[in-house]
């Protein structure tokens, strides 16, 4: 990324909850190395243009698992839930015909 921008990325970095490491100067650009949780790199992809006025260039790979921080992640379902038995076979018999 360009030198004069690493003030503005680290704290979005922060943000992401990446850990990076040292920058390392190369010209006018800065080399950085770090972590970044793997459910927050498409946030980073996404932000990095603006930040770095399209200079910036990620490159990423996956390192280690760790154990989840605080709650564990939750996500809302996006078809039916067979746990709750009377609303499910609502939803799913609906759609199918009796035979005669």
């Amino acid at each position: 990324m360009p030198a004069d921008v690493y003030g503005t990325v680290l704290p979005v970095l922060g943000g992401l909850g990446a850990r990076p490491g040292a920058p390392v100067p190369d010209g006018r650009a800065l080399l950085l190395t770090g972590t970044v949780p793997a459910s927050r790199v498409h946030a980073l992809e996404r932000r990095l243009p603006e930040l770095t006025g399209g200079e910036g260039v990620l490159e990423t790979e996956f390192a280690h698992y760790r154990p989840v921080e605080g709650p564990p992640p939750r996500r809302a379902r996006t078809d039916h839930d067979p746990l709750d038995r009377d609303a499910y076979l609502l939803r799913v018999v609906r759609g199918v015909r009796s035979r005669p």
